[in-house]
């Protein structure tokens, strides 16, 4: 397995150039790219896709510097803006226009989300995307989020199956699981792991005020008070290590990318403890 960085936690603070800088610092040299990493963009559905970024640039950037692209992910909102604006063909377009920027990046990955549209229908959308993915050497995947459809494992093995292309798998994000509040491990494995072709960590925990350290997210999965906490990844309140051994022991040999959901200015202390700890586990 391999680690790489997100490059989404400090997009808003840190132009492209500035982020390299400090995963060099970190002694990671891969990055998952999103949108907001390149120039370009403008309306609120050209921010979340990358026919008008300037992929080419960046490219020639990360040549450069010798960095590798473990995946080039669509905006969190791009499927239900474009299916509002356009229909189902419109979302199946935006997914070919990222198939087409990870070319160009030397990418073999595209993530994205469905974000509340029904997998049956996001599905039927994906398809020929993951066709048309398929003969460029790419894979299409499906990041399990914690309040949608995704949220659920045995959902996302049915859209898996559903599209049922080799063009089309699953990430697996442990955290988003606890999110919905469903076990990461060993339930949501173990339901998904055929279909897993790239893999997210970060540290979660529920959210307690008087706990020192925890950075509150979003309100977990059907609940209207208790919320997921955020942490480094060796406190994580699940299994990361039996996560990690298990992937390996299946087989799995693709990037693991570390992404802390913290505010720009803790970022890079959560680096700090993670990248040691997961290269440990890794290795």
């Amino acid at each position: 397995m391999k680690l790489a960085i997100n490059g989404q936690q400090l997009a808003a603070t840190h132009s492209l150039p500035q982020i390299l800088d400090v995963l060099e610092l970190q002694g990671v040299k891969a990055i998952e790219i999103w949108p907001a990493n390149l120039p370009g963009g403008g309306t609120p559905e050209d921010d979340e896709r990358f026919e008008t970024r300037d992929v080419a640039t960046a490219a020639k950037l990360l040549r450069e510097r010798g960095f590798e692209t473990a995946c080039v992910t669509l905006g969190f909102w791009a499927a239900p803006i474009c299916f509002a604006v356009g229909g189902a063909a419109r979302n199946t377009d935006a997914l070919i226009g990222a198939v087409n920027a990870a070319e160009i990046l030397g990418a073999k990955l595209v993530n994205t989300y469905n974000v509340g549209i029904p997998l049956s229908i996001w599905g039927d959308a994906v398809r020929p995307a993951a066709t048309y993915a398929e003969s460029r050497g790419i894979v299409i995947t499906l990041e399990n989020e914690a309040h949608d459809e995704s949220g659920l494992p045995g959902n996302v093995a049915a859209v898996c199956a559903r599209v049922d292309s080799p063009g089309f798998g699953t990430q697996f994000d442990p955290c988003n699981y606890y999110h919905a509040r469903v076990e990461p491990f060993p339930a949501a494995y173990e339901t998904i792991k055929t279909h897993v072709r790239y893999v997210h960590l970060k540290g979660g925990c529920l959210y307690d005020a008087a706990i020192p350290g925890l950075h509150r997210g979003s309100l977990m999965r059907d609940s209207d008070r208790d919320f997921i906490g955020y942490v480094p990844l060796p406190d994580a309140a699940f299994n990361v290590e039996a996560i990690v051994r298990s992937l390996s022991r299946d087989g799995y040999n693709g990037w693991v990318t570390l992404e802390p959901h913290v505010p720009p200015d803790d970022v890079i202390k959560f680096y700090e403890r993670e990248i040691p700890y997961l290269q440990n586990l890794l290795a």
